[in-house]
């Protein structure tokens, strides 16, 4: 009898194990990483979200990047406004998959060095061989930016989400106009 109720004891200690595990990704999934998203996913309140579009670079297979400045606030404190980026990949090919991530105003600045970073680098490995090397910018809300090399083979990507991600590939020279738009955005939250 007591080997029957230490049994039934350790299944129900291990059984249990997935479901705890299983818990934490979905908070994990449910709780914001940005401020931007904190604020947004705060119920009960009026909130005046107001939108800039910057602009779009196309991928390759049909896939996008939209960006767009945001500056969000609650009526009547404007004064506690919060201001970012949005940006959504929208996926091509076959399964095409949309998503969307917000970068907080610091993370701006921040975008704007690693696409820089990124421009040079690129250039300056375009006359060599590599076996395969990526470099890659990341945000609190799951976005991340980059390229590869393989070979003399430059790709540039862009991802956006944690489950069900969105990606887009485009070309080295797409990097210049993803600077112009960043910077476009820097300029204009400044002023709001």
């Amino acid at each position: 009898m007591n080997k029957t109720l230490a049994i039934c004891f350790l299944i129900a200690i291990f059984a249990s194990q997935p479901i705890i595990s299983q818990t934490t990704e979905e908070q994990k999934l449910k709780e914001p990483s940005t401020k931007i998203g904190a604020f947004l996913a705060k119920k009960g309140k009026v909130v005046v979200k107001d939108f800039y579009r910057l602009g779009t670079v196309k991928g390759n297979f049909g896939s996008s990047m939209e960006f767009s400045a945001l500056v969000i606030y609650e009526p009547g404190r404007e004064s506690e406004r919060l201001r970012g980026l949005k940006v959504e990949i929208n996926g091509g090919g076959r399964y095409e998959r949309n998503n969307s991530s917000f970068l907080d105003f610091d993370e701006v600045e921040s975008y704007s060095k690693a696409v820089s970073y990124l421009t040079q680098t690129a250039s300056s490995w375009k006359a060599g061989s590599k076996e395969y090397t990526e470099v890659i910018f990341s945000t609190k809300d799951d976005f991340s930016f980059g390229f590869y090399q393989k070979g003399t083979e430059q790709t540039c990507f862009s991802e956006s989400g944690y489950v069900g991600k969105a990606t887009c590939f485009f070309d080295v020279d797409d990097l210049k106009a993803i600077q112009q738009i960043v910077d476009k955005a820097k300029s204009l939250l400044t002023q709001k």
